[in-house]
């Protein structure tokens, strides 16, 4: 109860005499103030404190308990409960304090410095309090603020990471545009490369430069090692034609040159047609003499069509590949139109037909994604004498039959592939198909000539040759 008093007794050991024994008080310490308490009191959480300065704090606080962590616990003057210590043996009571002396007294001087004494004490404590929740506030906020440097940190470098792997690949892709054109059923989207040159080529093009235009049709889920057998009989019904009339040509004139007047030849013209700041080179050259026409492929990645009777460019066709051209050939369908097939570094095989020169479509020689890009480059492209049919050879002894057509919805398709086998280091470097169109010749790295039998498409023969490297497009062109 609030008007009870508890009393605290304790026996000290008597001293010597042990006749006479004198009783201990155990001193008591205030927890505001550390000192011995006057009028001490004892709180609901245990703590002793002088009465006057716990009722002091306690209007400072707003009646909240000082000692209360939460600070959410009120305190009243009415829960505390005084404390009383008196001698074991004696039962005298404390004696009662004497009246306030006057303030002109020194027992009131003493009684001044002992109130600004306890408020000095009661500000330290509060000082302290403050200066431990401080503490604690500063230690977190530097803790927030170290997460957030670690995340702004890594959020950067994810950012840097990202910017590069944009550049990156805009870098690779920065001449790419994609083109979709909806012409017939099961064609899809493909990404062609535009048509601009390399940095610094600030050439003109020579003649009209018609838009890119893709038109693939997909791919036969599986393809066959063989000719399909309509696509053969179609090949033979013009061999048959075609052998027929070649039989019947007479035997070159005694007028042609020799080779000693040959080596009398000298150049009489030249025409520089295609861009030269940048990589200047003809890559790919075809004469079609019947109709006075050249088709050239050059490092600029573009298409000449010339005519020698006209003496003009007919054509200029821009962004044929990604990388340089490597074959050409031109051929005549029955209604009159010039037919033009390319091969590129790249593996594409791509058809274009007069008048404008749009592209009928294109396709890759090779669909597996690995290996050495080298191996994939289309190192010859020949049309066949019925204007349908192509035939590709690549780096690494493929050799592919292709369809070509100008109906919508076909374009270039695949028809058929097959190489040599047990031939993996075998490496093609040219081909041409005889005039014939049953018979595809092909020359090696190695110095060899294989000769392929399309009727069959198996490897007839091979032969040795002793000449140079170049020599295989002369004996090409003379099969």
């Amino acid at each position: 109860h609030p008007h009870h008093s508890f009393f605290i007794r304790t026996t000290m050991a008597p001293p010597d005499p042990p006749s006479s024994t004198t009783p201990g008080v155990i001193p008591l310490v205030c927890s505001i103030s550390g000192r011995t308490p006057t009028d001490p009191v004892v709180t609901p959480s245990g703590r002793i404190c002088s009465r006057s300065l716990l009722l002091s704090k306690l209007t400072d606080t707003g009646g909240i308990d000082p000692f209360d962590p939460t600070k959410s616990r009120t305190l009243d003057e009415a829960e505390l409960i005084s404390l009383s210590t008196t001698s074991e043996l004696s039962n005298t009571t404390d004696a009662v304090p004497p009246r306030p002396p006057s303030a002109t007294s020194i027992p009131s001087i003493l009684s001044m410095l002992q109130t600004e004494y306890d408020a000095v004490l009661l500000e330290l404590f509060d000082t302290r309090r403050a200066l431990e929740e401080t503490r604690r506030e500063l230690s977190q906020a530097l803790y927030q603020n170290d997460a957030a440097v670690r995340v702004v940190a890594r959020l950067a470098s994810e950012r840097d990471a990202a910017r590069e792997m944009v550049a990156a690949w805009s870098s690779a892709k920065k001449e790419e545009v994609v083109v979709a054109e909806g012409v017939g059923a099961g064609q899809k989207r493909r990404r062609v490369e535009d048509a601009s040159p390399a940095d610094g080529d600030d050439d003109e093009d020579v003649g009209p430069k018609p838009p890119p235009v893709v038109v693939e049709p997909e791919q036969p889920s599986s393809l066959s090692d063989n000719i399909p057998p309509s696509d053969l009989e179609a090949m033979k019904a013009k061999w048959k034609i075609l052998s027929k009339s070649r039989r019947k040509r007479p035997p070159p004139p005694a007028s042609h040159a020799t080779k000693e007047q040959l080596a009398e030849f000298s150049q009489i013209d030249k025409k520089t047609l295609h861009k030269s700041s940048a990589k200047p080179g003809i890559t790919a050259l075809v004469v079609d003499n019947k109709h006075d026409i050249a088709v050239s492929g050059g490092r600029d990645k573009q298409i000449i069509v010339y005519s020698k009777e006209e003496n003009r460019v007919l054509a200029t066709i821009a962004g044929v590949a990604s990388k340089e051209i490597t074959c050409v050939d031109v051929s005549h369908t029955e209604d009159g139109k010039t037919l033009i097939v390319t091969g590129s570094q790249d593996g594409h095989v791509k058809a274009y037909l007069s008048p404008d020169y749009q592209l009928l479509g294109s396709a890759m020689v090779e669909d597996d994604d690995e290996g050495d890009a080298e191996q994939k480059a289309v190192v010859g492209v020949s049309i066949h004498p019925t204007g349908t049919y192509a035939l590709a050879t690549t780096r690494k002894g493929t050799v592919v039959f292709l369809s070509v057509s100008s109906s919508e919805g076909e374009g270039v398709q695949k028809r058929a592939v097959f190489r040599e086998k047990d031939a993996d280091d075998v490496q093609y470097s040219c081909s041409m198909i005889h005039p014939d169109g049953l018979i595809l010749g092909v020359g090696t790295t190695e110095g060899k000539l294989k000769i392929w039998d399309l009727k069959t498409q198996k490897l007839a023969q091979t032969l040795e040759v002793s000449f140079c490297l170049p020599s295989y497009q002369c004996m090409m062109n003379v099969l």
